[in-house]
């Protein structure tokens, strides 16, 4: 099939790659450079170099839908485009160009329309996810839909490692969609359900609200992992919290293993409970308990919970809060 690329960041790497391998790919559109780093130097797009080193022609508009962008389209002719994480709306009048206009979005559709599908998946517990390929309209992420595939998400995986695996789904799932629609096999379905959404992360999303119940503390930090990260407050110091684990309910054998004033109950949220023995405790919401297991200081290497007691020399008693 006559095909255009359209993507910019990571996860849609392993789809181009897959695309390029087995179909006519005439050209790759992808952001402009953009300032990047420390020293603010133009910075490529993942996709810019994957694409580079395909030796594909690549085009960066900076709005895709204005008229050299079209024209530049209608020239080529394609019979269809594939388009992931690519940060621009696509109009109408770009649509029309094409019979094919796929889109692979991070989530199994309608659930987690949005920028930032893999993250609240994440950060609101969800056990399955999976990638679905749709035909674009100009709706958010509301095309009919052409393939899914699902998967299960790990009780302590990150945001950033589901994304990986994600990315490595969608590159197998283009092909056979594309497949598929060639042959006649696919086509495309209405999506059914009410939707759910997934708005873009900013970096106050990170904040840890230790208020909330450990598994919802949990959720939020390996779901805003690696970013936006979450992070606490401790004596006036910002926290970042990498990774965690969830003790849940302090009650039972977890409870015989902790200095535990009125069994939890009188221990205020974001309170150290253990610095010792079963690592860095800190009680959440409903009388329950997550540990630290890799945190981070200002201008410091992560560093193990254990690690972080020792050399800040934590007790218990100490409080982590949701502000400086």
């Amino acid at each position: 099939m006559k095909l255009i690329f359209i993507g910019t960041a990571d996860f849609a790497t392993p789809s181009l790659c897959s695309v390029a391998q087995e179909h006519d790919l005439e050209l790759v559109v992808t952001q402009p450079d953009r300032p990047s780093g420390r020293g603010m130097k133009p910075s490529r797009s993942p996709v810019k170099k994957q694409a580079r080193e395909l030796d594909l022609p690549v085009f960066q508009p900076e709005n895709i839908n204005s008229e050299e962008s079209l024209e530049k389209i209608e020239k080529i002719d394609p019979q269809g485009f594939v388009l992931a994480a690519y940060g621009q709306k696509i109009s109408g009048n770009f649509l029309d160009l094409v019979h094919w206009p796929v889109n692979i979005h991070g989530s199994l559709l309608p659930n987690y329309r949005g920028a930032a599908p893999i993250n609240w998946a994440v950060i609101r517990g969800e056990d399955v996810t999976g990638v679905t390929t749709i035909i674009m309209d100009e709706g958010l992420d509301s095309g009919p839909i052409l393939l899914k595939g699902e998967t299960e998400i790990g009780e302590n995986e990150t945001a950033g490692e589901l994304h990986d695996r994600l990315a490595n789904m969608a590159g197998d799932l283009v092909l056979r969609t594309l497949a598929g629609l060639e042959e006649g096999t696919v086509e495309p379905k209405t999506q059914k359900g009410e939707p759910t959404y997934a708005p873009k992360l900013t970096k106050e999303d990170g904040l840890v609200n230790w208020n909330e119940p450990s598994t919802d503390v949990h959720n939020l930090i390996r779901g805003t992992s690696p970013w936006p990260g979450a992070y606490t407050f401790l004596d006036c110091q910002k926290v970042k919290v990498h990774r965690s684990r969830d003790l849940g309910k302090l009650q039972g054998e977890l409870s015989n293993k902790l200095p535990l004033r009125g069994g939890g109950k009188d221990i205020e949220p974001g309170e150290v409970i253990d610095s010792g023995q079963l690592g860095l405790v800190v009680k959440c919401g409903r009388n329950t308990a997550v540990e630290l297991t890799r945190v981070q200081l200002p201008s410091k290497s992560e560093m193990s919970g254990t690690d972080f007691v020792n050399g800040y020399h934590l007790e218990t008693g100490d409080r982590f809060t949701g502000r400086d």
